[in-house]
């Protein structure tokens, strides 16, 4: 007799052997139980979880002599054909070769006919999404309301891909991929009753290889069990699947702790030697990463085997959880540009040296928290160091070095001054400084104004000139808070218009800023703070 493939041998034949499914399982068997079996069922989710499995054994149990039952005897002629796939009443159509709507126009010509030795009439269509568009129009009639007698079994990994109007006449069953520990839980009884010499760490690798698959992992495990015979060891599965040893990833982690940069590139070119392909190697630095990071939360993943813990807490001790969460944005990035690069392996090389560094980007980051704590901390509270003004070097050699400048006294921190003459005199080009953030004429005007008397809570300023005085006025309300902020209290502003005189007949011939700023201090003055150009049309 021909070898059988595990994945075939160990198939399930009844609910209880369904690994992981239990949210289906419980809910078929209630419905056989209690004979409300739909005629139309939908079973999704994705490949090697159970589906056409579960169809098989759905249309056992309806089909047993002995039933309907949630126990189907398997001995019976009935459940024999079911499954060896030979049976007239069971009939298992693949959606992909099947597609047209010609096909669904003969298995409308089959319902015609009443089940031969068989309660019940069972359509097993797999991959139903790759109907045609026209089949499941052609379908829709017939599925609403089937011939007695005769249900409809649906399977496909694509449910986005199967119309709405399909879906919505069918009991939908969603199959979830299944979990690391039930895989490696079926691994364990599948090599002892085969006689098998597998170590744990062997079946975890190949647990995670199958990616929530039974089928994909007893393929696997044939797959390894061809190349390793009886005796399958960890090192040749890696070899197999060309999955590297924890202890490498391990290694590289922890150089770029230690910043040997030398050391890391040394490893990596050991590893490319070996044949590794750079794309999966990241891929490999990110799980293990992964696991390391959970580990670092006090978690304890099932994908893993307990005995590898010890090596994960190893690196999660050495690293906080931000650098782990930096390091797998770093490799996350670095495994997109590597697709687009011309030279992916310099790439990688370039982000592990700069991850050897990460210390010094932490010194950073402090020194930026610093520099915001100073930034929102209050005016009295900073004490700003004196300014040492460093002496210039002669270039001549004849020449006395001037000098070095003492340096400036430390500015104290601001008291409010009182409110009279000789403080607001004494203040005075503050106020100016403060109005010229709103308008550099207005400084211009206030600048040129005399103080004529300061008392109680008022001001009397004599103007430069008439336009002085009227840009004063015009800016009364910022001088007036100005005056608040500095000697903290309001006061009233009262300008005093200089005396008019008769305006005088000034004849400008040429007509260069220089020459008109020459001969008035004013207009020079009023040019330099308000940058201004003369234009001629």
């Amino acid at each position: 007799m021909s070898y059988i493939v595990l994945a075939r041998k160990y198939r399930p034949q009844t609910f209880a052997e369904v690994y992981a499914q239990e949210h289906v399982t419980d809910i078929l068997q209630n419905a056989i139980r209690t004979n409300r079996v739909s005629h139309a069922f939908l079973f999704t989710g994705p490949r090697g979880v159970g589906k056409t499995s579960m169809a098989r054994i759905l249309a056992k149990s309806l089909n047993c002599v002995e039933g309907p039952t949630v126990t189907p005897c398997n001995k019976c002629h009935n459940c024999l054909e079911i499954t060896s796939s030979t049976s007239a009443d069971v009939i298992e159509i693949d959606g992909a070769s099947n597609n047209g709507v010609d096909n669904i126009r003969d298995l409308q010509g089959e319902l015609m006919y009443a089940p031969t030795a068989s309660k019940y009439k069972i359509y097993i269509i797999d991959e139903v999404h790759m109907l045609s568009t026209s089949a499941f129009n052609a379908l829709l009639k017939t599925l609403e309301e089937p011939p007695e007698n005769v249900i409809f079994i649906f399977a496909t990994t694509e449910p986005s891909k199967v119309l709405p109007t399909i879906i919505s006449r069918c009991q939908r069953y969603d199959f979830k991929r299944i979990p690391i520990e039930a895989i490696v839980a079926r691994i364990k009884e599948l090599v002892k009753e085969e006689n098998i010499d597998i170590d744990n760490e062997s079946i975890y690798l190949i647990a995670r290889k199958a990616d929530g698959g039974l089928r994909d992992a007893l393929s696997l495990l044939d797959q390894v069990l061809s190349y390793c015979l009886d005796k399958i060891t960890v090192e040749k599965v890696r070899e197999i699947f060309g999955v590297l040893p924890s202890q490498v990833f391990a290694n590289i982690f922890g150089s770029i702790h230690e910043r040997d940069a030398r050391k890391i590139i040394e490893e990596l070119h050991s590893i490319f030697e070996q044949g590794t392909e750079l794309q999966e190697l990241i891929t490999n630095m990110l799980d293990f990463l992964r696991i390391v990071l959970l580990r670092k939360l006090g978690v304890a993943p099932s994908d893993v085997n307990p005995d590898e813990f010890s090596l994960y807490d190893e690196i999660a001790g050495i690293f906080s959880q931000n650098e782990l969460m930096y390091i797998m944005t770093y490799l996350v990035q670095t495994k997109l540009d590597a697709k687009a690069s011309s030279n992916p392996q310099l790439i990688l090389e370039v982000v592990l040296i700069k991850l050897c560094r990460m210390a010094e980007m932490d010194e950073l980051s402090s020194i930026i928290a610093k520099l915001d704590s100073i930034k929102t901390a209050p005016v009295s509270q900073i004490s700003p160091k004196p300014i040492v003004q460093t002496p210039v070097q002669s270039v001549s050699a004849n020449r006395k070095p001037p000098e070095e400048a003492p340096p400036l006294p430390q500015e104290e921190t601001l008291e409010t001054p009182d409110f009279n003459f000789e403080s607001v005199q004494a203040n005075w080009q503050r106020l100016v400084a403060r109005l010229k953030r709103h308008s550099n004429m207005a400084a211009l005007a206030l600048n040129n104004a005399t103080v004529a008397e300061v008392r109680d809570n008022l001001l009397k300023l004599t103007a430069g000139t008439v336009t002085y005085g009227e840009t004063i006025s015009k800016y009364q309300e910022q001088i007036l808070s100005s005056i608040e902020d500095i000697f903290g209290k309001k006061v009233r502003l009262e300008i005093v218009q200089p005396v008019m005189v008769a305006p005088i007949a000034v004849e400008i011939k040429k007509q260069s800023v220089t020459d008109v700023s020459s001969g008035n201090p004013d207009v020079a003055s009023f040019i330099e703070l308000t940058k201004s150009k003369i234009l001629t049309h």
